[in-house]
């Protein structure tokens, strides 16, 4: 399932924050290994970067 902002465990629906150490900068995809800290698993996951754009019109600013 996908999550966005964490990882769930699929065994036993552990929440993880803390996947900041899996990733390298400059990393748009991939996958990784993780160990579970509730259940001790070992699950594999994939990721992936999703980019959202916002457009604004320019202020037209008067001079006085």
């Amino acid at each position: 399932m996908h999550k966005a902002e964490y990882i769930e465990c699929p065994y036993c629906e552990h929440v993880h924050s803390d996947y900041h150490d899996y990733l390298e900068v400059g990393d748009l995809g991939g996958e990784f290994k993780m160990n579970c800290v509730g259940c001790k698993e070992q699950f594999k996951v994939d990721f992936y970067s999703v980019f959202w754009f916002e457009t604004k019109k320019k202020k037209n600013y008067r001079v006085y």
